[in-house]
């Protein structure tokens, strides 16, 4: 009984991402040319007090008045943002939040720093963004629940804020990156906006930008969470460009926008994505974990304006993986775009259990990425191995 039950399972696995309708063909695989490759430089190495775990859930890079970057990063045992001179790794100093009282934030999610005395704080239980000062006292408050809708959560975006989906500045609106994050939402696609937009000026909120329906409408079923996250990015031009997991191009739209175009934007490794062979509606989850691991997956999209350019996270798929492999143990490719999105080269770096990809960001002396130790005394310090563009 127990091998029959394996032998169903593996079915189950082999099939869930094998239906023809829907798949997304990468049109230039194997056809482009590669000029470029990505290089370790240098590192980068933060170190840590006991009360602070790598891995941290999001970073921001902030240029203070002096004109000097400032490495933070949230530490949610204590709720709260630290400060890194970033040139010299100096530890500045925390702004702690309130759990309770006036001041309260329950649990800092992310935050975007605008000024000394304008930060900005997704409180995450609340579902709201509250405006702090550097004191941790709050302003003003901005909520996206509705108490009143027993249905809220089944027709709003929902919020997986990380360093490389995190909170923007565009035209003095603040954009809160979203998702739908499960299949069934996108029954009603066209009128599922995934973007939240919070004008500054008059704390009035917008919902902006569709899952286009090439990727996401007929009923297609990619499981919701994983593989309906968008990654942001702004353009040069304050544009938005998203990278979806199942598509090799990007999309590319105003801030404020529904209406989008498309660019190539893939790997010239990465073969066909193709959504699960089974209604949206009670999709066991060993489908939609198969269909993750199994496939050639797209995710963060970082822009580089010192260089001049993008990188494109590519997760390969493991045509092999089970329930027992580890979700971190796909490979990561980077794949690397001037910025008229026209390919220059991609290089793979190593998997998840080797990187925290998602926390990846830019500053003049490369792309950053936090790099996972393997010792001890590894967990001491916040680590980033920094890479640039190199000639083939």
């Amino acid at each position: 009984m127990k091998n029959c039950c394996f032998y169903l399972l593996a079915l189950l696995l082999s099939v869930a991402c094998s239906g023809n309708g829907g798949s997304v063909k990468n049109e230039f695989k194997g056809k482009l040319t590669a000029t470029k490759q990505l290089v370790k430089t240098g590192e980068k190495r933060f170190q840590l007090d006991t009360d602070t775990k790598v891995k941290p859930p999001y970073i921001q890079i902030y240029t203070d008045r002096a004109g000097g970057n400032q490495l933070t990063f949230l530490n949610p045992r204590k709720n709260s943002i630290y400060f890194y001179d970033y040139s010299d790794t100096a530890y500045v100093k925390q702004i702690v939040f309130e759990r309770e009282g006036a001041d309260a934030i329950l649990s800092a999610g992310a935050y975007y720093i605008k000024s000394p005395d304008s930060i900005y704080v997704f409180n995450r239980p609340m579902i709201e963004v509250a405006l702090s000062d550097s004191l941790g006292r709050v302003h003003n408050r901005v909520t996206f629940l509705d108490k009143n809708d027993k249905e809220w959560a089944s027709h709003n975006p929902q919020y997986l804020l990380s360093t490389v989906t995190p909170l923007m500045l565009v035209d003095n609106h603040l954009l809160l990156p979203g998702l739908a994050p499960f299949p069934e939402m996108l029954a009603d696609r066209e009128n599922f906006r995934f973007t939240a937009s919070i004008d500054l000026a008059t704390n009035k909120t917008e919902y902006h930008h569709l899952y286009p329906e090439e990727l996401f409408g007929s009923g297609l079923n990619w499981g919701g969470d994983l593989l309906q996250l968008p990654y942001p990015a702004i353009t040069p031009d304050a544009k938005m460009v998203h990278s979806f997991p199942n598509s090799h191009s990007l999309y590319i739209s105003d801030w404020n926008s529904d209406a989008s175009t498309t660019v190539y934007g893939g790997s010239n490794n990465a073969g066909t994505i193709a959504p699960i062979d089974h209604e949206a509606k009670g999709t066991p989850d060993e489908l939609t974990y198969a269909c993750y691991m199994e496939q050639d997956l797209y995710a963060a999209i970082i822009h580089d304006p010192y260089r001049k350019v993008y990188y494109r996270y590519l997760l390969h798929g493991l045509p092999g993986a089970t329930l027992k492999t580890p979700i971190d143990s796909k490979p990561l490719t980077i794949v690397v775009m001037d910025e008229q999105f026209r390919y220059l080269g991609e290089s793979e770096i190593g998997t998840g259990q080797e990187w925290n990809w998602k926390n990846s960001f830019v500053t003049k002396e490369g792309l950053n990425i936090e790099r996972i130790g393997t010792e001890p005394e590894d967990d001491d310090y916040l680590t980033f191995w920094l890479f640039n563009l190199k000639d083939l």
